[in-house]
């Protein structure tokens, strides 16, 4: 089988952040961060959330049918075939690939509510709307798409297992666009409980320090959990050149592994299997790579184990690596953080600049690489980055983003 180049020709997004790709991309190399108190006086943490309004384009009664988390994807959908070229009309052809972690959960949660009164009206059609398959097919719908519409329910690394099979269906033949990414929205008082069953929610900061979530840093006690969208849109090298689209970078490997060890715990033997086999694919030599965005939560376990995967990988070369992680800046999207930070990525590459780790304070002897903690690093001679997603329950996907040209 002929394997084909596949590209990035469109990008759409909308983060605690920005409310477009390259809103969040410049408010990340600005050292932004989105992270405050949540409006609802019931979501008793800082979270990282969206300010943006999701409706645009809709009637008040077909947005009233979608959870919160199908409208952020729609809309990052729309913006990503928007800055392709592409029209958001019919595209029948157009394959659509999404990650969700949970999907429709705040309309399940209200659904709750309303059963035991505790909020006075129930949603409307509750099952269409929770289903987490509403989130593609929502947008396979807007495009009378009769391809392929697949959700993907990895966990965090839902929306870089749904760009990398976007991304296996283009190279081998099947597609010759698609659009892929994630989403997710889990902000209600049930949910917020839930996460903190688990012990990985970021402390509120002590009176004068700065940051809630801290990837690496020896200060960090957890991430701050997020909401937001990114959607890809991928082509073909062949099909993009024959309609003058215009070129992110190219996507040239995906690795996925899973470790097949703990629910929770991460494996750095799993996620180095996912970088080698994303290495594999791409066809690329550990030193040719130069850039990492890490998937680093800020929680104490997970960023040293990843940091130990990349040695692991990298071995001498993991001293010359920039790796910086966007989650202080935005928290923990989970079935989301994936895809945004596979956008992130392209466009680092694209523009030879690497957003920094915010807050990172060093100290920890296991957290001891190059974490881009001075700001954002312009990298004129960058060519090659990994973007690594790491899901709880031990799915690892891992993307290759190549210079195009």
């Amino acid at each position: 089988m002929t394997r084909r180049r596949v590209v990035v020709t469109g990008a759409g997004m909308v983060s605690p952040v920005g409310s477009s790709a390259q809103a969040s991309f410049d408010a990340l190399n600005a050292a932004a961060c989105g992270i405050r108190r949540h409006p609802d006086p019931r979501i008793a943490r800082s979270v990282g959330y969206v300010e943006q309004d999701l409706d645009v384009g809709l009637h008040p009664g077909q947005a009233r049918m979608l959870d919160r988390v199908t409208l952020m994807g729609r809309y990052a959908a729309m913006q990503a075939l928007a800055a392709a070229g592409l029209d958001a009309g019919p595209q029948s052809e157009c394959g659509v690939f999404a990650g969700t972690g949970i999907g429709g959960v705040t309309t399940l949660c209200e659904a709750v509510e309303a059963y035991h009164q505790i909020v006075p009206k129930r949603p409307v059609l509750v099952v269409p709307a929770v289903m987490p398959q509403a989130l593609a097919a929502q947008i396979a719908q807007q495009l009378q798409s009769t391809a392929e519409a697949q959700t993907y329910a990895t966990a965090c690394s839902a929306g870089a297992v749904a760009i990398g099979e976007a991304y296996r269906r283009i190279r081998d033949g099947y597609l010759d666009v698609a659009i892929a990414g994630g989403a997710e929205s889990m902000f209600s008082p049930m949910l917020m409980a839930a996460w903190g069953q688990l012990h990985v929610l970021c402390a509120e900061p002590d009176k004068g320090q700065q940051g809630y979530c801290r990837p690496f840093s020896h200060r960090r006690t957890g991430f701050a959990l997020a909401e937001g969208a990114a959607m890809l849109v991928l082509e073909s090298e062949a099909h993009a050149r024959a309609r003058g689209a215009p070129v992110i970078a190219e996507l040239c490997g995906y690795g996925v592994s899973n470790d097949g060890t703990h629910p929770v715990r991460p494996d750095p033997r799993g996620q180095a299997l996912a970088m080698l086999r994303c290495l594999v694919d791409a066809g690329l030599d550990a030193a040719e790579v130069q850039y990492i965005s890490a998937h680093a939560t800020g929680t104490l376990a997970g960023d040293r184990i990843e940091t130990a995967a990349i040695k692991q990988v990298f071995g001498d070369h993991a001293r010359r690596l920039a790796v910086s992680s966007i989650k202080g800046a935005v928290g923990h999207t989970i079935g989301a953080a994936g895809a945004i930070e596979a956008a992130v990525t392209a466009m680092a590459v694209h523009n030879g600049v690497v957003p920094p780790t915010l807050f990172y304070a060093s100290g920890d002897p296991q957290c001891d690489l190059d974490y881009v903690a001075e700001g954002a690093r312009r990298l004129p001679a960058l060519r090659v980055a990994l973007s690594n997603s790491f899901g709880m329950g031990g799915n690892n996907a891992v993307l290759a983003f190549r210079k195009a040209g």
